[in-house]
């Protein structure tokens, strides 16, 4: 009896050692059919390079299922690259410094994927470009134990937080990140505090496509009435988990002023969370006996990247304009519209209603709802939208149909196209969140109409 449970265990043994060489094989066979040269290209940080090589793949016949293979094996990482704290600086063209420090957990390895967690410091009225060392502490002992990567942005006068400019820095900071380490696109969480915790909003309001979470620390999103140079949307704090804390003490941004607009975004989203700390003001000295709150918030919400239910409002098509599969393309009146979507843009203050944000051009909106291959859409002063499809959220075997206002839009089987996959993924840096097909509608006009 006890050899024969040998002779089981030795060929149970032999079969999974076998299993594990195919799977390793089919996986790695897909990789093969592409010269290595080619592959090293495709990940290349030269934007052109890998261009020239996207459209050699493309040339090459590479199946889909294939394609889809290379890119989520992704690219290989590294193991001599540098850990600790890493001085990262440079100038736009047009000479404005933006310095950020970024910390790599010290023992990192590249054989598994790191979190992400993004902190905006306070007080950015400074000229001092290295304004973040005000609020950073490198020399602190309790980094050897941190195991996620930190991103820590330098704001100041020339760089705040509502500016362009610092939205895409963080899109500078966050590919650069993928490039170089193996982080997890689905665990990216940004926080902020004080002024960093108005950027918070400011964030929300801008992209938040690579984002899994927002945290905002002692901060005001009413201020953003007054500050910045775009447009702000309640409409668009609905899309993410949030975690709001503010002190009732707080005499920078008191309850009176920050209350209204906390009271909003939680009738809106039902993922945020708020707690107003009666025995604290403008400070951060509660974080201690809240850091396993704010650590488990983060842990429980990873990012979707393929969400069923979208909603985004902007008043640019050029930019600010896409949430996750969902772009706005055009923007202008249009003779189809959603009634039932409403722009949410009033506060109760002193027991009238005011409004919230400033309100100076036409704005756009849209709320996308996916379920199995129907995609219901509602559009409000939408001339024109984009929804990229992937094969991971629906099934390219089945025909989709697509019904924009209650109008028909789009009928029939689309198929898989590397081209869209290559084109998005470049744009993207994405190893989680892949496109098979991209479709451009127009509300208003009902499918087959020329």
């Amino acid at each position: 009896m006890a050899g024969y449970l040998r002779h089981c265990s030795c060929n149970a043994s032999v079969f999974i050692w076998i299993l594990c060489l195919l799977i390793f094989l089919a996986t790695n066979c897909v990789i093969a059919q592409l010269p290595l040269p080619l592959q090293n290209e495709y990940w290349s940080t030269n934007p052109n390079i890998q261009h020239k090589a996207a459209k050699a793949i493309l040339k090459s016949g590479l199946p889909f299922a294939e394609a889809v293979q290379f890119i989520k094996q992704g690219r290989t990482y590294s193991t001599s690259v540098q850990r600790g704290f890493l001085k990262w600086d440079r100038s736009t063209p047009e000479g404005i410094q933006l310095f950020a420090l970024i910390f790599i957990p010290y023992d990192y390895t590249p054989e598994k994927k790191w979190p992400v967690r993004v902190m905006l410091h306070g007080d950015i009225s400074h000229k001092d470009a290295f304004n973040v060392f005000r609020f950073i502490d490198t020399t602190l002992e309790a980094y050897n134990k941190v195991e996620e990567i930190r991103i820590y942005p330098s704001g100041y006068f020339a760089a705040r937080w509502y500016y362009k400019i610092q939205y895409e820095n963080m899109m500078y900071l966050l590919n650069r990140v993928k490039q170089q380490y193996n982080m997890d696109e689905n665990r990216v969480s940004l926080g902020g505090f004080s002024d960093g915790g108005t950027g918070v909003y400011a964030f929300s309001n801008y992209d938040v496509t690579p984002y899994s979470c927002f945290l905002s620390y002692i901060g005001s999103c009413g201020s953003l009435k007054v500050l910045g140079t775009r447009q702000v949307y309640f409409n668009n704090f609905r899309n993410k988990p949030m975690f709001i804390e503010n002190g009732k003490l707080d005499q920078t941004f008191p309850p009176s002023v920050v209350l209204p607009y906390v009271n909003a975004i939680l009738q809106l989203n039902n993922a945020a969370s708020f707690m107003m700390i009666d025995s604290c003001d403008h400070t951060l000295r509660w974080i201690p006996q809240y850091a396993d709150t704010i650590n488990h918030f983060i842990s429980y919400h990873p990012r979707n990247p393929y969400p069923k239910h979208l909603v985004w409002q902007t008043e640019s098509a050029a930019i600010f304009n896409r949430n996750h599969w969902v772009l706005i393309n055009g923007i202008g009146k249009s003779p189809s519209n959603a009634l039932s979507l409403i722009d949410y843009n009033e506060v109760i203050t002193g027991g009238q209603y005011v409004p919230a944000f400033r309100r100076d051009s036409l704005a756009a909106i849209i709320d996308v709802t996916a379920t199995g291959n129907t995609i219901e859409v509602l559009t409000r002063n939408v001339t024109k939208y984009t929804l990229l499809l992937s094969a991971g959220q629906f099934d390219f075997s089945a025909p989709f149909k697509i019904i924009t206002n209650n109008m028909l839009s789009f009928e029939g089987v689309l198929q898989p196209q590397v081209q869209s996959l290559l084109k998005w993924n470049q744009l993207d840096n994405d190893r989680t969140m892949l496109f098979a097909a991209e479709i451009e509608l127009v509300p208003g006009k009902l499918y087959g109409q020329k």
